[in-house]
């Protein structure tokens, strides 16, 4: 079964995203994010393995 580990925003592209104890979700991605909206990714869905391998 598949676990969501954390959810991370930021309000503006570019910078560093920041996790959050909740969030809203609607059909434009995530409230408060800089990616919602009109955009062609609006949530993205990373792995726990490929976030280590960006870690390391």
């Amino acid at each position: 079964m598949a676990e969501i580990v954390s959810i991370n925003v930021s309000k503006t592209k570019g910078v560093r995203k920041t996790p959050v104890d909740a969030a809203e979700i609607g059909p434009e991605g995530l409230a408060g994010d800089a990616h919602a909206g009109d955009w062609h990714r609006m949530v993205s869905l990373l792995a726990l393995e490929s976030v280590d391998k960006m870690r390391a």
